[in-house]
């Protein structure tokens, strides 16, 4: 694949980033509010948003050679250029608007963020941006924010990781700025550190949700645990799994619809679609790894429709997210 052909991976949308509050614009994706540490540039949208509570990430800290740059062209993150951060992980991309420069919006943003006391630990533009012989600012685009989106940054990418250090956990953020076609793209990555909440899995076994769904015809699991943005269970979700093939054992007659919910955070066609394919991948094992009959379980994706609680917070998104059975 040639650079030029690279370059056009990304439909480029005509749209820009400086500092500003936290108040919603209207064509932001839905969900979306700004860091208040970070804010965005006057005039820009948000096109992307995503949060996690706890993750784990990685942010580019030096300039990688071209093994590096190879490296993390195929697997995100990987090489010696890149540190491991966890925490509250929150991503944004800003469409940024007309006529602005990634020189100015950057400019502004390492301006505001460093008069709230962040100290910049890595930048670069351009070709600047490698040790190696590589010099093309799209590859900077390419491991930051993805093969997907390369071609935003083909022309002026700019790249900071600034760190801020707070008695409630220190901040990294890490931020590139590019342009194409004279339309700049911000994407922004913020981790602020925190130790994981334990005690989140609660277990639930086969009993109790025989008694639930006697009472309720439903029952809410969580201890049914996802890879992030993904539909693969984690291996601490096996025991409710047992659990539920345990209930279809000792209950030949039931038929369950086993659903998916999700919290607000996101595009809402994405979250059903993600909720039923992990609503599928639950099926999937019960059906292949403990013999239940396929046609007692139906999965199905309900996203952000069905809340129990408010989406306002944290603690209520974490109730939102969950695993429903449901007795037909």
């Amino acid at each position: 694949m040639t650079v030029s052909s690279r370059r056009l991976l990304t439909q480029l949308t005509v749209v820009v980033f400086l500092a500003s509050g936290t108040l919603g614009h209207a064509k932001d994706v839905p969900g979306a509010k700004d860091h208040p540490l970070i804010g965005r540039y006057a005039g820009s949208e948000i096109s992307f948003y995503e949060s996690h509570e706890f993750d784990r990430t990685t942010v580019l800290r030096a300039r990688p050679d071209n093994a590096g740059v190879t490296a993390a062209m195929s697997a995100p993150g990987s090489g010696s250029a890149w540190s491991t951060v966890e925490g509250r992980v929150t991503q944004w991309r800003y469409d940024e608007p007309a006529g602005r420069s990634s020189l100015e919006i950057m400019r502004n943003l390492r301006s505001a963020m460093t008069d709230k006391g962040f100290e910049v630990l890595f930048a670069c533009d351009d070709a600047g941006c490698f040790a190696g012989s590589q010099n093309d600012p799209y590859l900077l685009g390419w491991i930051v924010d993805g093969a997907q989106n390369n071609g935003r940054y083909a022309d002026h990418a700019r790249y900071i990781l600034a760190h801020l250090s707070r008695p409630q956990g220190d901040v990294y953020a890490a931020l590139i700025v590019g342009e194409a076609h004279g339309t700049a793209t911000a994407f922004v990555k913020v981790v602020e550190e925190k130790p994981m909440e334990t005690g989140k899995v609660v277990f639930v076994d086969a009993g109790a949700m025989s008694k639930a769904l006697d009472a309720a015809g439903k029952i809410a699991l969580y201890g049914i645990q996802f890879d992030t943005d993904k539909d693969t269970m984690r291996p601490e979700s096996k025991p409710t799994v047992e659990e539920i093939a345990r209930l279809m054992t000792s209950n030949p007659g039931l038929k369950l619809i086993v659903t998916g919910h999700a919290d607000n955070q996101g595009a809402f066609d994405y979250n059903v679609d993600l909720s039923r394919r992990r609503a599928a991948s639950i099926v999937a094992t019960l059906t292949g790894q403990y013999g239940v009959a396929r046609d007692r379980l139906t999965p199905f994706g309900a996203g952000m429709a069905a809340p129990v609680a408010s989406n306002a917070t944290e603690a209520g998104r974490a109730k939102n997210r969950r695993v429903e059975l449901v007795a037909r």
